[in-house]
């Protein structure tokens, strides 16, 4: 199952993200844009592995659920599920997302959330809601890396005090990022912040390392 975060903070812009060439005048992917591309080739790949897909979306509440399925037929509905989504300029609902999941995902499955956890709040629920799948489920985490998100004095260009409390911000939120991957690895849990260049990529790795290794 792939999990298709669409709440306020998938409305941004990835911090790597820009324009295609060969499109002038288009912008930057949101990060929602990135998530629903990713679970459109999650999908395919996941035919072509004789694999069962399924899809959920969410915000403040479940948006749609298609239970895990193949063929064409499948991969269409859950393709115009995807199309559909738009974010929302509400918080995730994570209490009532992973209630959801414990109560419709009866069989073990891989479950791979495309969400953003850079709110210390928002994060610090969701690590504590895992609780109520972490037991039967395998899960996978995946978050775009939004922008500012550096480690103290990465980037060269410091030129001014301004600069240094920029810097200073972003350090301050890769701790706590590192904080949230922390506690999720306790639970078992992997979690992954990518660059839009690899983020698809990286996930199907991910999804094919756990085949390989049999821990479905």
């Amino acid at each position: 199952y792939v999990v298709v975060d669409a709440s306020r903070l998938s409305a941004r812009i990835p911090e790597d993200s820009a324009p295609k060439p060969a499109l002038p005048g288009r912008r930057p992917d949101t990060m929602l844009e990135s998530f629903i591309n990713t679970a459109m080739i999650m999908a395919l790949v996941a035919r072509r592995q004789g694999d069962l897909f399924g899809l959920l979306s969410f915000d403040h509440r479940v948006k749609s659920f298609i239970k895990a399925g193949s063929g064409k037929a499948h991969f269409n509905v859950c393709r115009d599920a995807l199309y559909k989504l738009a974010p929302q300029t509400v918080n995730p609902d994570y209490d009532d997302l992973f209630t959801f999941i414990g109560q419709r995902l009866r069989r073990r499955a891989l479950i791979v959330f495309l969400t953003s956890l850079d709110d210390p709040v928002l994060a610090e629920s969701f690590v504590k809601k895992t609780g109520l799948i972490d037991h039967k489920h395998l899960i996978l985490v995946n978050m775009l890396r939004p922008a500012g998100v550096h480690s103290l004095f990465s980037r060269p260009a410091i030129e001014s005090l301004d600069d240094i409390y920029r810097d200073l911000g972003g350090h301050i939120a890769l701790h706590s990022l590192t904080e949230v991957q922390k506690g999720l690895r306790l639970r078992g849990i992997h979690f992954s912040i990518l660059p839009s260049e690899i983020f698809c990529a990286e996930i199907v790795s991910q999804y094919m390392s756990v085949k390989q290794r049999q821990l479905i």
